[in-house]
């Protein structure tokens, strides 16, 4: 009898080892996953910018699209953790970034931040408040010295 019962303990202490072990790895895999997520949603900021500026480039001098809740175009969604994002000029080209672990410094062609809107400069940077993990901006298409370029603001 004393046998079965001391089995039966070693039984239980091994279950509750293997229970919280798959509870431990649930919950690592579960931020993983998290954290995967925000890298896509990263990854699809930095498309649907530059595909939005490349988009207005295209487009008749003059033309302004805009993204914000309220118009056709809808804000861009930024991993959670930016609170804010910025616009360094860089001679007809624009370094966005932001403080994030999930958002990576990236270089777009042919943009010029410029104040007005959702854009205020601070520290020779534009730099814009993102609502809710969403970037609101509009896109203007400007000629100067014969050359199209794309007005964020």
């Amino acid at each position: 009898m004393k046998k079965r019962g001391i089995s039966q303990v070693f039984y239980y202490i091994f279950m509750i080892i293997v229970i919280s072990l798959i509870f431990l790895f649930g919950y690592q895999q579960i931020i993983r996953l998290q954290n995967l997520n925000e890298q896509a949603k990263f990854i699809q900021f930095k498309t649907d910018f530059q595909n939005a500026v490349n988009d207005v480039y295209y487009k008749n001098p003059g033309s302004t699209v805009t993204y914000s809740l309220t118009s056709a175009n809808k804000p861009l969604i930024l991993p959670k953790d930016v609170k804010k994002i910025c616009f360094k000029n860089l001679n007809n080209k624009a370094e966005i970034k932001a403080e994030s672990i999930f958002f990576k410094t990236f270089i777009t062609d042919n943009l010029i931040p410029e104040q007005g809107g959702n854009l205020k400069l601070e520290n020779n940077e534009y730099c814009a408040n993102t609502i809710n993990s969403k970037f609101s901006f509009t896109l203007e298409n400007r000629i100067f010295n014969r050359e199209t370029l794309i007005y964020i603001k």
